[in-house]
């Protein structure tokens, strides 16, 4: 680094700290501090200097350390080039030893080919007799003297291959002699193995009744190893490996009793679902007996009879586990029908339990780590053509229920009722009992198929809805054509809106509980469980509106005759009529559930107040004299406690908001019963504060109806009340029963 920049840097310095200095005296009292911030800096310049020099030193020793390091290694490497010189030296002795030893070399590969020779002199010349007396022996099965045979006759084969392979120049007419001499040596080999096969497959039998054979078998087997591993030794060691080595029979060992036990499987299906539409979940059963009693034969009588370092029992834990997954894979790859995927999950799903791998007796077969017995995507494929199949079930079901449950509808008899009285007929029982089910069923699979199978289900209620309602309005409107059919029409209508609630207290409830304690992560949004009761709810409400239009068509012609001169003159009981009416349907109300009941009951009372407003608001008639004014008046006073006394009676709840309304008519009779027209300005004021929805037009209807004030005069009294911002603000309200009570065409235009 050059002065300059030395300069550079310290005038740099300089300007950052007056810039630092400046900074911290701003103000006069900062002044005091100065020593104290003198004192400050200078520690922390001593701290700084403290550190910097350890980093100097450390770095220093790193240096000093290196350089010892470098020292060293030169010294190595000067002795190792001097080791390297007399190894040099010593090699340079030794030029021309090889072709001094060639003829002692020579000499020794006679020797040898000589002692080979003589020491397999005797085998060789009875090859033809051991050939003979060996097929003898597997004949018998007498495997062990057969294969000590053949091991000798290999033995001398190949010794003599070995030492022809050894020899500088090998003649190819020696090697085609000895290969056609000892040909029959490799057919007896293979002869003897077929036998060992042959036990092998037949393992699991022959262990129960000749245990003997399978220990005879294995002994071979590990003496055929023992032989490969001589073999392989002198291979690396000379690069010769005899014909049909290594054998590895071994590991054809395992895979003969693999493919038994691919067989045994892959034989036990019995039929097929031409034959038994229960063949998968019988195959099935015959699968887990025929599993459960095999393992235990291998753990209790296989183990004794294999070498320890065979692990035979997790070797046939393994087999086994490996033969069922793909066999249940080729049974899905065939294709499975209606509830044959559920069974498979089922079965997959009690794979492990005490039925089966989780036996006491087969503790020693680990389940945990051969991994799971099909892929998990296998798993869903299962799990999503279940979900079809039980959609399309779902659907069909649903419709054939709701076709046979309309059937009886149209039956020349009552509906059932059950022990309190209420009408009821099958639907919502085959409807919640084939949900129970295939939740029932889902829950012995898992926990995610429940969820799914729970959401399968709220999904096909919501369907069921529309069609249900669609077949109530068409049954609604056959009636409505032909009012004598069906017969029992009302009863049966009643029983579908207890239905309807059956239906939807079980979503609510039931279902929506079992939704709730799940734990697994299909989710849905709870308030879908609510909304679809609501729309069974609705559907209850929308058939009790119906079965009141059939109650209004009897009193539609008493309804017409409120507020007319026949009305008022007394010469009509219509209202006597229209409560003894009432009072006479319920009667079979009263097979309704308490809470389509009450239901029932409020409906029918709005709309008896309603239409009662309406006549009133209508206009059919102008008092003449204040007479009848006082008459009409004293008449609905009356009919209102009549009509409340009537409800009163038929309802155990109080319906908030009901007796507002039946004082809210005795208001209207005291406008007309109002002798002094000075007054009428401060009654419907009063009038107007305790009713928010009641509208301009119907107190002009109300005023003009007295008969001394016309149309007019009525309506100029009633804006002067209201205001026009007070009757705009009306048609806002919240709708009440004056509102619905409304209709435009209660006032004429004329005078």
């Amino acid at each position: 680094m050059s002065s300059s920049e030395l300069e550079q840097m310290e005038a740099d310095a300089r300007r950052k700290a007056a810039s630092h200095v400046a900074t911290l005296l701003q103000r006069p009292d900062q002044l005091e501090k100065v020593e104290q911030t003198r004192r400050r800096v200078t520690r922390k310049k001593a701290s700084i200097e403290a550190m910097l020099k350890t980093a100097v030193q450390s770095q220093l020793d790193g240096v000093k350390t290196g350089l010892t390091q470098l020292q060293s290694a030169l010294h190595d490497v000067k002795e190792i080039r001097s080791c390297l010189d007399s190894i040099d030296e010593n090699y340079k002795c030794l030029q021309g030893l090889p072709e001094k030893l060639q003829a002692i070399k020579e000499e020794n590969d006679r020797h040898s080919q000589l002692a080979a020779a003589m020491e397999n002199l005797k085998n060789i010349f009875t090859v033809p007799e051991m050939v003979k007396k060996t097929q003898e022996f597997i004949n018998q099965g007498n495997l062990l003297r057969a294969y000590a045979n053949i091991t000798d006759l290999e033995m001398s084969r190949d010794e003599l291959f070995l030492e022809l392979f050894k020899q500088p120049k090998q003649s190819p007419t020696d090697k085609n002699t000895l290969k056609t001499y000892f040909s029959d040596v490799e057919k007896l080999s293979g002869n003897l193995a077929k036998q060992l096969w042959l036990i092998l497959q037949r393992a699991l039998v022959t262990v129960r009744s000749e245990p003997s054979q399978i220990v005879t078998v294995l002994r071979i087997i590990e003496r055929e190893e023992r032989t490969d591993a001589m073999w392989q030794q002198k291979h690396e060691q000379y690069g010769f490996m005899p014909s049909g080595r290594p054998k590895n029979w071994r590991n054809k060992c395992f895979s003969v009793l693999e493919e038994s036990v691919i067989t045994r499987i892959e034989g036990c299906q019995a039929d097929d679902r031409t034959i038994d539409k229960m063949w998968l979940v019988r195959h099935l059963e015959i699968i887990r007996q025929l599993v459960l009693e095999d393992l235990k034969i291998v753990v209790n009588l296989c183990e004794p009879c294999f070498p320890p370092s065979y692990d035979i029992i997790r070797k046939y834990g393994r087999m086994y586990h490996n033969a069922i997954g793909n066999h249940l894979l080729d049974l899905k790859a065939q294709g499975l029908e209606g509830n044959e995927p559920v069974s498979l999950m089922k079965w997959v799903n009690e794979y492990s339990s005490e039925e089966m791998m989780g036996n006491r007796e087969l503790s020693k077969i680990d389940v945990s780590v051969l991994g799971p017995l099909i892929p998990d995507e296998t798993i869903d494929e299962l799990r999503e053509s279940y979900l079809r199949t039980m959609r399309e079930n779902f659907q069909e079901w649903m419709v054939n229920s709701l076709k046979t449950d309309k059937e009886d509808w149209y039956r020349d008899q009552e509906p059932d009722a059950d022990s309190e009285g209420f009408y009821n007929t099958s639907l919502p029982i085959i409807l919640i009992e084939m949900i129970e089910q295939s939740m029932m069923v889902a829950a012995h699979i898992s926990e995610r198929l429940t969820g799914k199978v729970l959401i399968l289900c709220i999904d096909e209620m919501e369907f069921f809805a529309q069609m249900y309602k669609t077949e109530l309005m068409k049954y609604r409107d056959k009636h409505m054509a032909n009012r004598n059919i069906p017969k029992f029409y009302l009863h049966y209508m009643l029983a579908n809106i207890n239905n309807c609630q059956s239906i939807g207290d079980f979503i609510q409830c039931r279902l929506k509980d079992k939704y709730q304690s799940r734990d697994d992560n299909e989710t849905v949004n709870i308030d879908k469980f609510n909304l679809i009761a609501e729309c069974y709810n609705k559907i209850a409400t929308t058939c009790c509106g119906v079965l009141l239009d059939e109650v209004f068509l009897d009193m539609n012609a008493f309804i017409q005759e409120l507020f007319t001169r026949k009305w008022l003159q007394g010469d009509s009981a219509c209202l006597d009529t229209i409560c003894l009416t009432i009072e006479d349907y319920c009667q079979d109300f009263v097979h309704l559930k308490s809470k389509n009941y009450e239901k029932l009951i409020v409906q029918a009372q709005d709309r008896v107040l309603i239409d009662y407003l309406k006549a009133m608001f209508a206009r059919k008639i102008t008092f003449k004299n204040y007479d009848e004014r006082l008459e009409a008046a004293d008449k609905i006073s009356r009919e209102a406690e009549q009509m409340r006394s009537l409800f009163n009676r038929l309802t155990t709840r109080a319906v908030e908001g009901d007796n507002a309304v039946w004082d809210a008519l005795l208001k209207l009779a005291e406008v007309i019963r109002l002798k002094d027209t000075s007054m009428l300005s401060l009654e419907i004021s009063g009038l107007l504060a305790e009713n928010d929805d009641l509208r301009a037009e119907q107190i002009i209807s109300l005023v003009s109806m007295r008969g001394d004030i016309n149309v007019r005069d009525a309506r100029t009294l009633t804006h002067e009340i209201m205001g026009e911002d007070g009757e705009n603000q009306r048609k806002l309200k919240t709708k009440g029963i004056f509102t619905r009570a409304f209709f435009p065409s209660s006032v004429t235009s004329a005078d």
